[in-house]
């Protein structure tokens, strides 16, 4: 009678369960994804914006401007190795796969 139990209710409940995860955990991962292309594209506009920046003579001279100019190199240099060990273990892992 338990037996029965399991094996015509819970066993197909079960691989319902574990169905439903796949798929939400696929969609979540989708949204990463799309997350991290976003991301992607920001660094590199912000990048391409800063090196625009550190190229013109307009505002050098004016300490609280270099003082600016300081921390956004820093965080430069942040966001570019943010973007090296997290986006491009990313696309390793795509390459390895193909």
């Amino acid at each position: 009678m338990i037996e029965q139990i399991i094996i015509y209710f819970l066993f197909p409940l079960s691989i319902i369960a574990c169905g439903m995860l796949v798929w939400y955990i696929r969609k979540i991962l989708s949204v990463m994804e799309e997350r991290s292309l976003e991301i992607n594209e920001r660094f590199s506009v912000f990048h391409d914006f800063l090196e625009e920046t550190y190229n013109s003579d307009l505002f050098y001279g004016e300490p609280r401007l270099k003082q600016l100019l300081d921390i956004i190199k820093d965080f430069h240099g942040w966001t570019e190795e943010f973007q090296n060990r997290v986006i491009v273990e990313k696309n390793d892992r795509a390459e390895k796969t193909d």
